[in-house]
């Protein structure tokens, strides 16, 4: 009995060590947030919590802050685990430098329950807008610089293995945007709590509000923000349509201002600047003097652009939006640094790992330069 209750302890053991074909790390899976509700008929369930799945590096190196990563619109956390292509994702390569990784499936997406009453309104993305805007803009045209797309790994169409790979690992998106973000908030800042130390927070695409919101909600405990192509550009879409949205600036639901504002429609005074260029968007930013986000304040930001996307029309706006508020934002467009023909899914193409290099490049030269005043960041090397 003693041998056999060792061999269970064993065998347990093992399976929370993994390596998946890369680097060594051990796996815990566990939920935050969320709330019991009582149903019609006086029974209780839970609904709005979130699934994480963290990940430490097996190795005797553990960077000092850990990385969040946040997914965008329809898609989970397993976009940062494997390439459609097969080959280990982001995760793995962050992993690989010494960090930990936590991997959320946002409320309601991916392994995070649905609601006990799914709506109707669900959104989602048909093959033929997935190969339009995502996996082969280069065979559409809606941009001008889609033309320079080519690094999505196969053809981008329906019936090609990677393409049915990466339509496959989407799901449907509950299509309320303020929704989305009021429960993504809730359940992010209950996981940096339960971290209980400083963080950094990654994230994509529609997860872009999420960032905002998260670092917004919990200023004292995240470093530095990676945005991968954030949702935008402030107060206005570009792409696929342009209208009214974002009516804090870049996010849908009350963020901090300083001064404070009541009502974003008249304390938030905009002003329009027309682009010369049909290759860029035309971009709202505040009237001077602009209020200042209150909690990102000099907050450290990277946000990153590829150069065949259609967030190559307006990210440069959000950064201008950023910084006008008062936030430490810097712009990588990945051609400038000689990475060229990315599309919105970044790091799922082909030079994915040349892209992490710059983002790990600049955290570690970020983290480093605070280690005078947080002995914590001493731990960062350049990779």
């Amino acid at each position: 009995m003693y041998r056999n209750g060792l061999i269970v302890l064993w065998a347990a053991a093992l399976a929370r060590t993994c390596t998946a074909n890369g680097t060594p790390h051990v796996r815990d899976i566990f939920f935050v947030g969320g709330e019991y509700i009582e149903t019609d008929n006086g029974d209780h369930v839970r609904q709005g919590q979130m699934y994480v799945e963290h990940l430490r590096p097996s190795g005797s190196t553990i960077q000092a802050y850990p990385i969040i990563f946040i997914h965008g619109a329809t898609r989970t956390g397993i976009d940062w685990l494997t390439k459609p292509d097969g080959e280990p994702g982001w995760a793995d390569y962050f992993l690989a430098r010494g960090y930990e990784c936590y991997l959320v499936d946002l409320p309601y997406q991916g392994r995070s329950p649905s609601p006990p009453r799914p709506p109707r309104d669900l959104r989602y993305f048909s093959t033929e807008v997935a190969a339009q805007r995502f996996t082969a803009p280069e065979d559409f045209g809606l941009w001008t610089q889609a033309a320079l797309h080519t690094r999505w790994p196969g053809a981008g169409h329906m019936g090609d293995p990677v393409f049915d790979q990466f339509f496959s690992s989407g799901n449907y998106l509950i299509n309320n945007v303020t929704f989305q973000q009021t429960t993504a908030r809730a359940t992010m800042s209950a996981l940096v709590d339960r971290i209980g130390r400083p963080v950094v927070l990654l994230a994509h695409s529609n997860g872009g509000a999420v960032l905002w919101l998260a670092a917004d909600a919990r200023p004292g405990l995240v470093k530095a923000l990676v945005a991968i192509e954030p949702l935008g550009p402030p107060f206005k879409a570009d792409f696929p349509t342009v209208e009214d949205a974002r009516p804090y600036g870049l996010t849908d639901i009350p963020i901090a201002y300083d001064p404070p504002i009541v009502d974003p429609a008249v304390d938030l005074i905009k002003d329009l600047h027309v682009s010369n260029s049909t290759d860029l968007a035309n971009c709202t930013l505040q009237a001077e003097p602009a209020r200042r986000l209150a909690n990102l304040v000099d907050m450290p930001v990277l946000v990153v652009t590829g150069q065949a996307s259609y967030h190559a029309r307006y990210d440069w706006c959000s950064v201008e939006f950023l910084k006008q508020a008062g936030v430490d934002a810097e712009h990588l467009q990945l051609e400038a640094a000689n990475i060229t023909g990315n599309g919105h899914f970044v790091f799922m193409e082909t030079n994915s790992d040349s892209i992490a290099s710059q983002i790990a490049k600049w955290l570690a030269k970020l983290l480093t330069s605070h280690c005078s005043r947080d002995t914590l960041a001493c731990n960062y090397a350049v990779y």
